[in-house]
């Protein structure tokens, strides 16, 4: 089922644009990942959901199909502990942007961007090339789960 939000159409628009068809296993892919949009899914468990829709399809083409999605700025990966994984990319007029991670579930929260004129004053003599700023932690609801199980 194909979604009917502004950023996924913007998501469609822009894999047209760049001449990339439009196979039902990346609509599949873009719907599951849109659908779990503020967490950072394990590739293996997008590989487990297309590959029960799609039988023949491979390890490497999902691989392949999440970096071409990330070249094109629909999708941002991070490497877990336990793996790659990947967030759909939902704020395409945003593309530098802050989060917080939960290391546990991948769940995301997305925070303003410190001050770059605050970090200049502490390194005034630097030339800074870009900016990339991430909080990692556990998430309120793995830190109940953690202490349930205690």
């Amino acid at each position: 089922m194909t979604q009917t939000t502004e950023t996924y159409d913007e998501a469609i628009e822009l894999l047209k644009n760049d001449n990339v068809r439009i196979t039902k296993q990346r609509t599949s892919m873009l719907d599951y990942l849109f659908n779990k949009r503020d967490y950072y899914v394990p590739i293996t468990e997008i590989d487990h959901k297309l590959r029960q829709e799609f039988s023949r399809m491979s390890y490497e083409t999902v691989y392949r199909n999440v970096e071409m999605l990330e070249e094109l700025h629909v999708v941002e990966t991070r490497m877990f502990n336990n793996g790659l994984r990947a967030k759909y990319q939902c704020d395409f007029n945003n593309i530098n942007h802050s989060h917080f991670i939960c290391e546990n579930c991948g769940k995301v929260v997305e925070l303003d961007q410190p001050s770059i004129e605050d970090v200049k004053k502490k390194i005034p003599n630097f030339q800074i090339e870009k900016q990339h700023y991430e909080v990692m932690g556990l998430c309120d609801e793995c830190v109940k789960k953690l202490n349930t199980d205690k």
